[in-house]
């Protein structure tokens, strides 16, 4: 009876876990190319229950059965379903469709986004809204002002010609990429040689992948999940605290 209150209460953490997830995808609804994040999780192994120094079982198997101990967090992945495509009509803002990542220059190195709205620092270079620069075939892509283009390919073209080729990436699985913060990506693995097949609309933005209508559903499952084990919780020390002051009581 004592381990359940120990199953219940993994059970209240979980949702707790659970909730964060979710309010982190509400609170992104409205971010620029955000992917949502799914959270699984599993039981803890199942261990076999024994009696131990039993000396009147008849049978040499002292085995009981199978015992649960509860649920634990597994790991968060994120759905890389695309969003649906804004018009902005700035020459700055790009939307990646197919499965394909920009490649950003940070101070920890290259890093990958879905994000496609860029600015024009003080030198021409299309950088993020952190500073980092888009990068191209070779190198940072310069376009000097707003005269430029940029065709389906990633081919930005400026009053001189071709300019650069904006660089896309993908990889064989996306689940080796982890998030590092302001939607950008690192990838435990490095990325294919040939980039899947992408097209790039100039002018347009990913949205968000996050439907708020499901995530307000989830949780009020959440809710009422964790509710139940709160409520196991108490049946359970109301159970104890009887047997302790009424059955085991001596007369």
């Amino acid at each position: 009876m004592v381990r359940g209150l120990y199953i219940a209460g993994t059970g209240m953490l979980l949702q707790r876990r659970r909730m964060e997830t979710i309010t982190n995808n509400i609170a992104n609804a409205d971010t620029t190319a955000y992917k949502k994040e799914h959270f699984v999780s599993h039981s803890f192994d199942e261990v076999l229950t024994r009696r131990i120094n039993d000396h009147n079982r008849f049978w040499p198997d002292s085995r009981v059965g199978p015992l649960n101990l509860g649920t634990q967090v597994d790991h968060l992945t994120i759905d890389f379903q695309m969003g649906n495509l804004e018009g902005t009509e700035r020459p700055t803002d790009f939307a990646l469709i197919g499965d394909g990542f920009f490649v950003v220059q940070t101070p920890q190195g290259e890093r990958y986004t879905k994000t496609g709205h860029f600015y024009f620092d003080n030198e021409g270079y299309l950088i993020d809204g952190d500073g980092n620069y888009l990068l191209g075939a070779n190198g940072p892509i310069y376009v000097g002002g707003f005269d430029f283009r940029v065709d389906t390919f990633g081919n930005v073209w400026t009053e001189n010609g071709l300019s650069d080729t904006i660089r896309v990436v993908s990889f064989e699985d996306n689940t080796t990429l982890r998030r590092q913060g302001d939607n950008l990506y690192f990838a435990t693995e490095a990325p294919m040689a040939a980039p899947n097949e992408y097209r790039i609309a100039q002018g347009f933005l990913e949205s968000s992948n996050v439907d708020i209508g499901r995530e307000m559903v989830d949780m009020l499952t959440m809710y009422r999940t964790y509710e139940t084990n709160q409520r196991m919780i108490t049946m359970i020390d109301e159970t104890l605290g009887r047997a302790v002051n009424e059955i085991g009581r001596l007369r």
